[in-house]
């Protein structure tokens, strides 16, 4: 270590504003600036503390998850035997501008306390850290702040501020918005409007509504303003009103809310709309193994109104035949009374009539998806019309539902008692000539019983606030 460069004890670390930090973050592509100020116990030793669970991360560009489970004796903590690894493309940032790359940076997430955690941040890294993160050293300092810096192609480049410098004595005065109890957003620019978040989002939305019919529209990944003629124009006309340019990163739609639009037919009658919810392939069973052909040939079925054509459609529900399918649906490796993961390898798995795994979902895949969730959400009903039957306008409704808090064990708890299920549409066409599948497993939720992803409700109006 003491051959590798030490970069946050030089004079130029010492002396670097905020300015600065964003004008170097800016000459490497990213676009969002995060921050947390490091407590004592965030060090390589103890692992930096992130959330409590990995929704609450979903600002976070990450990798693959995978299961890992302790079997070791030494490990007497039976919290943290069940746990998963989560992939990071992970660098450090110098002042001068350097990168180094943090090969084995990666996210630990401890489902059973619940705790995020990052680990490997150091190792095989070319730079020296000045014990910074070394809890014999300095890596119990108070004043530390660690920056994460995220590109749209989904790299993490982190900075670190030493208590003595610059940075660690402006960032109390800088301009943020909080994430999280933990996570701050850098903004860029001081804002005019100085409201909290939710605030400023249901002002957005009231200007939103009172436009009335608002055409098809969204933004390109440059921030351009596109008509759009598809029929799924709603919530990207919304996303074009707040804002929000499209990216191949999960981040919050809005000043850190997740941004939900789904129609209705009129603005009150919300409650048994049906909502999809996720979409994931499986990832096991006979339909991993052999393809969703084979799996619509053995389970699907053909009426005579559609000759040359199978159908695999049925709500599947916890623990209880499909009337139409006559599978069912369970979540393996989770108890529904404590609530609790109890095999890191557990899966949400269709089994047949036999017993057999048709589709499985293991848990590691299926958090991928549900990281996507983020911790705070605003769910918007919708009207829409046809305009000279070519292109369609939308109407936002005043009635506006905000909901924070959720976890992936809230997912499979909502599973279990029948708030979520699998609402398959997966068929072969021209399957006795030229087969063509479409799969589509999705599983939804009524919009009434939203509240049970979630920790709390506000029922909003955004017309009094």
């Amino acid at each position: 270590m003491s051959d590798n460069i030490k970069i946050y004890d030089s004079a130029s670390s010492k002396v670097l504003s905020i300015k600065k930090l964003v004008d170097i973050y800016r000459d490497q592509g990213v676009s969002r600036i995060y921050y947390k100020l490091l407590s004592p116990n965030d060090n390589s030793k103890n692992q930096p503390y992130m959330a409590g669970h990995l929704t609450d991360l979903a600002f976070l560009p990450t990798g693959e998850i995978t299961e890992t489970s302790s079997t070791s004796n030494k490990q007497k903590n039976n919290k943290r035997k069940i746990k998963y690894l989560v992939a990071l493309d992970f660098y450090w940032l110098s002042s001068d501008g350097k990168l180094f790359p943090a090969p084995d940076a990666k996210l630990i997430y401890y489902p059973q306390y619940p705790e995020v955690r990052l680990s490997g941040f150091l190792a095989k890294t070319q730079f020296d850290n000045g014990g910074w993160m070394d809890p014999y050293k300095n890596g119990r300092a108070e004043g530390r702040v660690l920056f994460f810096g995220v590109k749209n192609s989904g790299e993490i480049i982190t900075y670190l501020a030493t208590p003595e410098s610059r940075i660690s004595k402006e960032i109390h005065e800088y301009p943020a918005l909080a994430l999280t109890g933990v996570f701050n957003e850098l903004l860029t620019s001081e804002p005019q409007d100085k409201r909290s978040s939710r605030d400023l989002l249901i002002s957005e939305l009231a200007r939103i509504h009172n436009k009335e019919w608002i055409g098809s529209k969204r933004l390109d990944t440059d921030g351009n303003l596109k008509d759009y003629r598809a029929q799924n124009g709603g919530g990207y006309t919304l996303e074009a009103e707040l804002g929000v340019i499209p990216n191949g990163i999960a981040e919050p739609d809005f000043k850190g809310w997740e941004i939900k639009q789904f129609g209705v037919k009129k603005c009150h009658l919300i409650n048994s709309k049906p909502l999809t919810i996720m979409t994931p392939e499986p990832d096991g069973g006979l339909y991993s193994d052999e393809g969703a052909e084979a799996f619509v040939r053995k389970y699907g079925y053909t009426t005579q109104e559609k000759p040359g054509r199978y159908d695999f459609t049925g709500r599947h529900f916890a623990n209880q035949a499909c009337d139409k399918s006559g599978m069912t649906l369970q979540t393996v490796g989770f108890d529904k009374e404590s609530g609790m993961i109890t095999d890191a390898s557990g899966s949400i798995a269709l089994l047949d009539n036999f017993g057999n795994p048709a589709s499985i979902w293991t848990f590691a895949k299926i958090m991928e998806h549900w990281k996507r969730k983020h911790a705070k959400a605003a769910y918007i009903p919708s009207l829409s019309t046809s305009v000279n039957g070519q292109y369609r306008s939308y109407h936002y409704c005043n009635n506006v539902r905000l909901f924070t808090g959720t976890s992936f064990t809230k997912l499979l708890q909502a599973i279990n008692d029948h708030h979520v299920y699998y609402d398959p549409g997966i068929n072969i066409k021209n399957a006795d000539t030229k087969p063509v599948t479409k799969r589509r497993s999705q599983f939804r939720i009524k919009s009434a019983e939203l509240e049970n992803l979630y920790d709390s409700l506000e029922q909003v109006d955004v017309l009094e606030n």
